[in-house]
């Protein structure tokens, strides 16, 4: 036969262990010293049991008998033994010396408090086995001793019995009082460290903001200072050849330095809209809709009146291929795509924009030939101030924020952007919302899209 799988346990039942304390909690180094002040008080009950014993006219005789099982159980308490033993040990050699000093006193009541002292001591351990043991000792032996020798815990009539329940239920109430205590502790605790990890955790990923933007910072200043400066001296130079010596130039050479400041022209306002959207691409307008044929076309005719030197860009869109994205977005996400592959392909390779309609939404992919990447350069693409070839040595100008500004504006809209590199093709792929799909509500609906 197979065997069977265990019960399940009912939640009640899990629940009341949940509030009982079970003293596995303690680590060893608390199990050790709490365990050790119980011992050194237990210790300190045998002199003082003795001479208790001696001073009332019991002789040392009886006090050897009075003390011998407490040092028993102190014997045991500090012998190897498992943890719960020990403790037990412990509890029951005190609750025992409780049960000696109201014999020595003839059962007086103002004796009796030494069990709850006792059973308040025996709470370091956090443990249920410890009251059970403490309440069932004092129902038993108050009873018994209660109808053998009534004087020795009593000092008022009654049955035995009726007051050994009454003594226990007293142990019990103070038990569940302490217990009530030790659950508002665990709680308090539990609240506390969920405070700390959150501190803890707050405090890293503020340092690693810190540190990103301290990153980001210095890329900043280093690219900035190198990009804009190189479009700004060929601004300048140009501009002082034509001040000084355009009345000595042909016109092939005037219109020459004049289409070199168009062009640098042309990059600096590039780097700016980049920058501008990057920092300002964090809301998606929920109306807007671009048709993705016509925004393609647009961007290939511009492309190919920017870069004439460049092959024409070739557009392989299927018609009425609408993304619910704004048209302006779209244009500068395809725009950007579109330059990365003229600058960074393969000269005379025609890059290829191609959409469609798919059951999630609309994919739109930018491919061109162009040097294979790796899986690390690949997932680098798309963080700011950051080229597949960085360094003095590039082939290709830029600050690296144009697939930055790529990713931005999709996710925005709650598309996705991939990158793949095989066959001596590399494609940027995006997966954009349909027009008959709603865009994001929220943050983590944005992540989770």
């Amino acid at each position: 036969m197979a065997p069977s799988s265990p019960r399940p346990e009912l939640p009640s039942v899990a629940a009341g262990r949940a509030w009982l304390p079970q003293g596995r909690a303690l680590t060893e180094r608390e199990f050790a010293w709490r365990h050790r002040v119980v011992c050194v008080l237990l210790a300190g009950h045998l002199p003082a049991i003795a001479i208790i014993t001696v001073v009332t006219g019991r002789g040392p005789l009886h006090a050897l008998l009075e003390t011998s099982p407490i040092a028993g159980l102190l014997i045991a308490s500090l012998a190897p033994l498992p943890r719960r033993a020990q403790a037990l040990s412990a509890s029951l050699g005190l609750v025992v010396s409780s049960a000696v000093l109201v014999h020595l006193f003839d059962g007086s009541i103002e004796l009796h408090f030494h069990y709850f002292v006792a059973v308040t001591l025996i709470a370091l351990y956090q443990d249920w086995a410890v009251y059970a043991l403490a309440i069932g000792f004092v129902a038993l032996q108050h009873g018994l001793m209660g109808v053998v020798a009534r004087s020795s815990v009593y000092d008022h009539g009654g049955n035995p019995w009726l007051w050994a329940l009454v003594h226990a239920g007293f142990v019990l109430a103070e038990s569940a009082v302490l217990v009530i205590f030790w659950h508002a502790s665990e709680q308090t605790r539990d609240v506390e460290e969920g405070l700390r990890a959150e501190l803890t955790e707050g405090k890293s990923s503020v340092r690693a903001r810190l540190e990103e933007t301290d990153r980001i910072r210095a890329d900043l200043i280093a690219t900035v200072s190198h990009e804009f400066r190189t479009p700004l001296t060929g601004i300048r130079g140009a501009a002082l050849t034509l001040l000084k010596r355009g009345d000595r130039l042909d016109d092939q050479s005037r219109h020459r330095l004049l289409t070199a400041v168009l062009e640098q022209q042309e990059r600096l306002s590039r780097l700016l809209e980049n920058m501008l959207t990057a920092a300002r691409a964090t809301a998606a307008d929920p109306s807007a809709l671009a048709e993705v044929d016509g925004v393609a076309a647009e961007v290939a005719m511009l492309a190919g009146a920017n870069r004439p030197e460049s092959p024409q860009v070739s557009v392989v869109v299927e018609p009425g291929t609408v993304a619910r994205m704004d048209r302006h977005a779209l244009h500068q996400v395809l725009a950007n795509l579109v330059d990365n592959a003229q600058q960074h392909g393969n000269s005379g390779g025609v890059p290829i924009v191609a959409g469609g309609r798919e059951d999630a939404g609309v994919w739109i992919t930018v491919s061109n030939e162009g040097r294979p990447l790796d899986h690390v350069d690949a997932g680098r693409l798309f963080e700011p101030f950051t080229q597949a070839a960085s360094g003095a040595t590039r082939d290709a100008e830029g600050m690296g924020m144009g697939l930055y500004v790529v990713r931005r504006l999709v996710e925005v809209y709650g598309g996705t952007v991939d990158v793949r590199s095989d066959g001596g093709w590399v494609t940027v792929e995006l997966h954009l919302r349909s027009a008959t799909a709603a865009l994001p509500s929220s943050r983590s609906e944005l992540v989770a899209g």
